[in-house]
């Protein structure tokens, strides 16, 4: 990255319009597609995002690579190297599932979600690949084992406001699509 660009600071959020279409449709997709279909598209996007980056030498992985803003990216994320953008997908597809059962059961989070907390650390190496993959087989298994996600209460994404247990898994799904596709970049970018 030159000297001379500057990103925005993490937790600084994508475009307000950008925010309201994925906030719409995580609404749309948890209303329409079943908690399968979602789970289905929640692994099918990880798991491409693991081949892509299983793809790579570890040189290759763990090199920061500065790509161009597209829809539903944060401006801070843009350089990130493949094993950072797979840790941040073990980071955030943890705390979803540690929140869904919590929404499910109708009890209160305690923190709030500050986007800025969800961010990889530069050294993220080839282990993120063990670690995502991990992370995506916990996350079905607790999915499969909750009943209707539709039931329960709602906790506030800062972005995307107050979210139901199936619209975060919903999200989720969206998510893993988001960043399997900035892999996909950094890798057109190497």
């Amino acid at each position: 990255m030159s000297d001379n660009q500057q990103l925005d600071p993490p937790g600084a959020g994508i475009p307000w319009h950008e925010r309201q279409l994925i906030g719409a449709g995580v609404r749309a997709a948890a209303s329409f597609l079943s908690k399968d279909r979602l789970t289905a598209l929640f692994r099918e996007e990880a798991e491409r995002a693991i081949a892509l980056a299983g793809s790579v030498d570890e040189a290759a992985g763990r090199r920061r690579v500065l790509v161009g803003r597209f829809f539903g990216i944060e401006d801070s994320s843009r350089h990130w190297s493949v094993y950072m953008t797979l840790e941040h997908l073990v980071i955030v597809n943890s705390a979803i599932a540690a929140t869904l059962p919590r929404l499910f059961s109708g009890l209160e989070m305690v923190d709030s979600v500050r986007v800025e907390d969800f961010k990889p650390v530069p050294e993220a190496g080839p282990e993120q690949l063990t670690d995502l993959a991990n992370v995506v087989e916990r996350y079905t298994d607790m999915v499969d084992k909750l009943g209707n996600l539709r039931a329960g209460i709602r906790f506030p994404h800062p972005w995307f406001g107050e979210l139901s247990a199936a619209q975060w898994h919903a999200l989720a799904a969206v998510h893993n699509s988001v960043h399997r596709r900035h892999i996909q970049r950094i890798l057109r970018a190497l």
